[in-house]
């Protein structure tokens, strides 16, 4: 009996190779994210800080620097504000593209398995033919 051989073999490894890549760009996404909402609580607190300080300054130069310093983590947190979203964006979208190729992986590998099905059932026919066969064969010789 010839051994099963699945024709798609080779489409099959590279969706799973799609797949892999997929994930680990999933993965970088999730660190840039993750990455990116530290920052900006980081900026966070940061803000918090000088702005609870600010009121304590006295001298006309040093809350000159402090509002130059609060109006500078504002744009600073507007920027990390930003970034987070298109981290975001990109994650969700990296997400899409690991379903996407998990799922066609997913339809190769039923079509696989049903193939496989298929050809065990083949073999057992083949097999049960042979078997009738023989048997009328041995029949045949002892009636006749």
């Amino acid at each position: 009996m010839k051994k099963f051989q699945f024709r798609l073999e080779q489409v099959l490894q590279q969706k799973i190779t799609i797949e892999e890549r997929a994930l680990m760009e999933q993965a970088k996404a999730q660190q840039e994210c993750l990455q990116c909402e530290q920052e900006l609580h980081i900026t966070q607190d940061k803000l918090e800080q000088t702005i609870n300080y600010t009121p304590d300054i006295v001298r006309p130069g040093e809350q000159l620097q402090s509002l130059l310093y609060l109006e500078h983590l504002k744009q600073t947190l507007n920027r990390q504000t930003k970034f987070l979203q298109r981290a975001q964006e990109i994650l969700q979208l990296r997400r899409e593209t690991v379903l996407n190729a998990r799922r066609e992986r997913m339809v190769l590998e039923k079509l696989k398995e049903n193939k496989l099905q298929e050809y065990k059932e083949c073999q057992l026919y083949l097999e049960q033919k042979e078997i009738d066969e023989l048997a009328t064969i041995g029949f045949n010789r002892i009636n006749y």
